[in-house]
């Protein structure tokens, strides 16, 4: 395509150049005709000239160099005319000049010949030294006569050369625009149809090649580094192949448990250093005939997974070893697949899970011996604590009740006066009587605790226990009133804020005790601050054998909050009081 574009610009280039350079040769023919035709004119006006002031002359010194001017010009004049003949002849039929030119000359002819015949004769009298005036007349006038006609059919015919030459110069002009409009064209045409397509492509092919260059570096570097690291990676996998081949039991077998390779650690293990290959892996780790069936069977599974399982077998050396192995089918570019069997030394973990078997039974052995200890308590306190009702029934209400049966026997209606007296002795024990009861069922479950609440049980108890014992009982409340919880959770924190604040009351002559409650969105608090005298919490033992050596109380505080899942934190310092907290979480 190039080769065409390229010879089409050059044929039309070099075409148009051949016929304008040839053109522009009959151009430079026309120009000299033309030329030739105007020194005619010229030449004829020239001999006109020259042959009056011959005729004239008065001067015999001048007439040699006169004669010889008119002799020049009359030869001249000839010899262009006979150029112009002779161009018109070579002139090709069928021109637009060639027929009105020769026509014209044909006009001219008998002026050129009547003019150089009379010259002639002039210069051929001149030569003479007598001249015949009246002849001499006779030529001049017919030259004179002749010369304005010579003249007139001249300009004519060099106006027809001019007008020629114009008509050449208009039609050169025209062929170079056709030429001119036929490359442009033709490059238009080349510059969309080949130049303009095959720049684009170019275009597309360098930026192409540039980002194939750039990509190609880029994968080069890449390239590079990849070989950098799989150089690393090839020198860590050899370190880690010796490594794992020193560290690792392992071993290859096919299908059947046959050992196509075996890890230097596990053949030792197994004390087969030579000749362990084509050899069963079952049969040499001695299993039993339980666990060997297991084995071979894990291993002829072909579902791509991987399998693990425990055995246990006896070396060589009689030691009993633990065994974690795993089995993973590995498939070959072939085909055919063989299984890479990984084991794990797991006898320190069974040996330690076999002690921890041990210590939790030891320890479940300890903690049922403690659990048995609590119940054991636990009937021990209750059976004291129906001791201490039964004491506090039979010595206060059944005494008081006793008195009021002899003093209600011993009324005498007929003495009126001791009547009375005995009347209000009697309201005053059964008043006492009545405190007393309320004082016993108060320890017992308040009705408060069941209708209400925690914290309105606690405020109750409170309010009584200051009435009873002249305390100074203070209770903060900023808890939520409608706050409530399992009946077993309230009854256990009831008991054990209970028993707190009448450990202050008889243990630790308080003054002045604040019981304050209080809840988050996760937890409720209460607490228990007394201006005691306090104790020594490392003096308290941590789990009393009986009651005569203290610390019942707060034992059992513990326990009931041990079992409803809550938490006690005890603070006392001697001669400063002491603080109980008891915290329970929301659920």
């Amino acid at each position: 395509m190039y080769i065409i574009a390229l010879g089409a610009i050059a044929l039309f280039s070099f075409g148009g150049q051949f016929f304008i350079q040839r053109y522009l040769n009959s151009q430079i023919d026309d120009s000299e005709i033309i030329n030739i035709s105007g020194r005619q004119r010229m030449l004829s006006q020239k001999l006109s000239k020259e042959i009056l002031l011959l005729s004239y002359l008065q001067n015999h010194t001048l007439k040699e160099q006169y004669i010889k001017e008119l002799s020049t010009t009359i030869d001249l004049w000839k010899e262009s005319h006979e150029k112009l003949k002779l161009y018109n002849n070579s002139i090709p039929k069928g021109k637009n000049d060639s027929t009105e030119i020769k026509k014209m000359f044909l006009v001219l002819q008998p002026y050129f010949e009547t003019i150089y015949e009379n010259s002639t004769h002039i210069l051929a009298l001149a030569k003479k030294d007598t001249i015949d005036s009246e002849l001499l007349k006779s030529h001049l006038n017919t030259v004179i006569f002749n010369e304005p006609l010579f003249l007139k059919q001249m300009d004519a015919i060099v106006f027809r050369y001019e007008k020629e030459a114009k008509e050449k110069v208009s039609r050169l002009k025209k062929i170079e625009y056709i030429l001119f409009g036929l490359i442009t064209i033709i490059l238009i045409f080349e510059f969309f149809l080949l130049f303009r397509p095959v720049a684009l492509s170019i275009k597309k092919t360098i930026s192409n090649l540039l980002i194939s260059r750039k990509e190609a570096t880029t994968m080069a570097a890449n390239a590079e580094k990849f070989r950098k690291i799989q150089n690393k990676n090839v020198q860590e996998l050899i370190a880690l192949t010796k490594a794992l081949d020193q560290t690792l039991l392992y071993a290859r077998v096919d299908e059947q448990g046959v050992i196509q390779s075996l890890g230097q650690r596990f053949s030792k293990l197994l004390q087969s250093d030579h000749g362990v290959n084509q050899k069963n892996l079952a049969e040499l780790m001695q299993l039993g005939e339980v666990q060997k069936n297991r084995l071979l069977q894990l291993i002829a599974q072909n579902k791509g997974g991987v399998f693990n399982e425990e055995f246990d077998f006896i070396t060589a050396s009689g030691q009993k070893i633990w065994l974690d192995i795993s089995i993973l089918s590995v498939f070959k570019e072939s085909g055919n697949s063989e299984r890479l069997v990984l084991c794990s030394d797991i006898s320190k973990r069974k040996e330690a899970q076999e002690e921890v078997e041990r210590l939790n039974e030891v320890k479940y052995q300890e903690k049922e011996e403690l659990q048995k200890s609590n119940a054991s308590q636990i009937v021990e306190a209750q059976e004291e604590e129906r001791k201490r009702i039964a004491k506090e029934i039979h010595d206060s209400i059944g005494q008081m009740l006793t008195a009021l049966k002899f003093n209600i026997e011993s009324i005498n209606t007929e003495n009126i006066e001791k009547t009375n007296q005995k009347i209000a002795g009697l309201k005053k024990l059964s008043k006492d009587l009545i405190v007393g009861i309320r004082v016993a069922t108060f320890n017992l479950t308040p009705p408060e605790l069941k209708d209400y609440g925690i914290s309105t049980a606690l405020q109750k108890m409170t309010r009584e226990l200051s009435k009873l014992t002249g305390k100074n009982i203070i209770f903060e409340n900023t808890s939520d009133p409608e706050l409530r919880f399992e009946s077993l959770v309230e009854t256990n924190l009831y008991r054990v804020t209970q028993e707190a604040i009448n450990n202050a009351i008889k243990y630790a002559q308080s003054e002045t005790i604040i019981i304050t409650i209080k809840n988050s969105e996760s937890m409720l608090s209460i607490t228990i601050d007394d201006d005691g005298k306090g104790f020594d919490l490392d003096k308290i033992p941590t789990k009393p054998k009986n009651n005569a050596e203290g610390g019942m109380g707060l034992f059992f505080m513990k326990e009931r909050m041990n079992y409803i899942n809550g938490r006690i934190f005890i603070s006392s310092v001697i001669g400063q009081g002491t603080r109980i907290t008891l915290n329970y979480v929301i659920e």
